[in-house]
């Protein structure tokens, strides 16, 4: 086990497995899915499209690193309609990547690592984009659909599930590493 999947595994993630980051593909249909603005943070956060970076870019960066460790937080829900644990969820699992960071930093691996996380970046409760340079540009955190991922395709590479059956509700991040 590396020192990363051993850093992750200490921040509670329901799920991991990992994969060859070589085989990562960061595709223009993603971005555009962003640019379709569902999420309503195109065009309003640094860490979202475009301000995040270009496609090409995010390849040439996940080009460098041998191997990608998937993590998820999964939770289960009462029903389907269940908002408040799949909002609880997704702050758990923006909360353990923003640890893992931390951890990988204080392992003095920070350079030698890019995190994705899930969805866009949560530190600010207002972006400052574009009026001002972010305020916290070394903890931002890009999700993997920014960076141009299909996180499906990435989870079924790594071996883990995309979907964790009925009324559950998952959310994942990687880590990109030598």
């Amino acid at each position: 086990m590396s020192v990363i999947e051993e850093l992750a595994q200490k921040q509670g993630f329901e799920s991991m497995g990992t994969c060859s980051a070589k085989n990562l593909v960061a595709r223009d249909e993603v971005r555009a899915m962003c640019a379709a603005n569902t999420c309503q943070m195109y065009e309003h956060s640094w860490a979202c499209p475009p301000a995040c970076g270009e496609i090409a870019d995010f390849q040439r960066q996940m080009n460098e690193y041998e191997h990608c460790l998937v993590v998820q937080t999964v939770a289960e829900m009462e029903d389907d309609f269940d908002f408040e644990t799949m909002e609880e969820a997704g702050e758990r699992q923006k909360q353990r990547v923003l640890d893992l960071v931390e951890a990988i930093d204080e392992a003095g691996l920070s350079a030698e690592t890019m995190v994705l996380s899930a969805g866009t970046c949560t530190l600010c409760k207002t972006c400052t984009y574009p009026d001002a340079p972010c305020r916290f540009p070394d903890k931002r955190l890009v999700s993997m659909e920014a960076a141009g991922l299909v996180v499906s395709e990435v989870c079924m590479q790594a071996d883990i599930p995309y979907n964790h059956g009925p009324q559950t509700m998952c959310y994942s991040g990687c880590v990109l590493y030598n």
